[in-house]
């Protein structure tokens, strides 16, 4: 797995993340919080759009408005017909239906998946 790391702004300063170490990234009106595998998080002092421009094209999905997730992180997908997938820590998120189709498109080019024909 290739190494990325981003430059972020916390209430402590600057800090360096590798991106291989994000499980997923929580907005609110209040913060942006960064969840890392070993379920350490960081608020950062970045609009989730601010992030969002940095990851996305680094194996992230934005599974809503508030969520985005490090699809090399997913520990169970279910079938396309199912409603979530499990995080390595556990977490369950549930997978909007209008997404789905998206999301099995990302996980296959960041697995470079194959349909067999």
């Amino acid at each position: 797995m290739n190494s990325y790391n981003i430059n972020v702004l916390t209430e402590n300063g600057k800090t360096t993340i590798d991106c291989n170490k994000i499980l997923y990234i929580e907005s609110s009106l209040q913060f942006t919080r960064v969840t890392l595998i070993n379920n350490q998080t960081i608020e950062l002092l970045l609009t989730m759009q601010e992030i969002e421009y940095v990851l996305l094209e680094q194996g992230f999905f934005k599974f809503n408005n508030r969520l985005l997730v490090n699809l090399k992180c997913i520990q169970v997908v279910f079938p396309s017909n199912a409603s979530k997938v499990i995080m390595e820590n556990g977490k369950e998120i549930f997978v909007n239906y209008n997404k789905r189709e998206e999301l099995f498109e990302n996980l296959r080019e960041v697995y470079e998946l194959h349909e067999l024909v």
